[in-house]
C-alpha cells in the first residue's frame, strides 16, 4: 500500500478506486520499470568496466542486474538452479506419459 502512495503517487482518496488485483497490476508494472532502469544503468557501466580493459573477464549487464523470471530478480546461480529444475519437472512430464 506504502508504494501505491509513494512511488506511484497516488493520493489516499484515490486508493479506494482501485481495487486489490489493479494495485498489484501497478505495483507489479512499476517494479519491471525499476528493473529495465537498472538494466540501462548496467549496461552504461559494462561499457566502462569493459572498455577500462582492467578486468580479466568481461561483465554483462545479468551479472549486474540479475534476470527477471516470473515477477522477481533472480542472481546468477538461483536463475541456474531455477532452469535446472524447469528442465527436471519437463523430463518428469515427459517421462511420465
Amino acid at each position: 500500500m506504502l508504494a501505491l502512495l509513494g512511488p506511484l503517487g497516488f493520493r489516499p482518496s484515490e486508493l479506494w478506486i482501485l481495487t486489490w488485483g489493479e494495485a498489484k497490476d501497478l505495483l507489479e508494472a512499476w517494479r519491471y520499470r525499476e528493473y529495465l532502469d537498472s538494466q540501462k544503468r548496467a549496461q552504461m557501466a559494462c561499457w566502462l568496466l569493459n572498455g577500462s580493459g582492467n578486468l580479466k573477464h568481461s561483465i554483462n549487464i545479468a551479472d549486474l542486474v540479475g534476470y527477471w523470471v516470473d515477477g522477481q530478480v533472480m542472481g546468477k546461480g538461483e536463475y541456474r538452479e531455477f532452469l535446472e529444475e524447469k528442465v527436471r519437472r519437463k523430463k518428469v512430464e515427459k517421462g511420465g506419459r
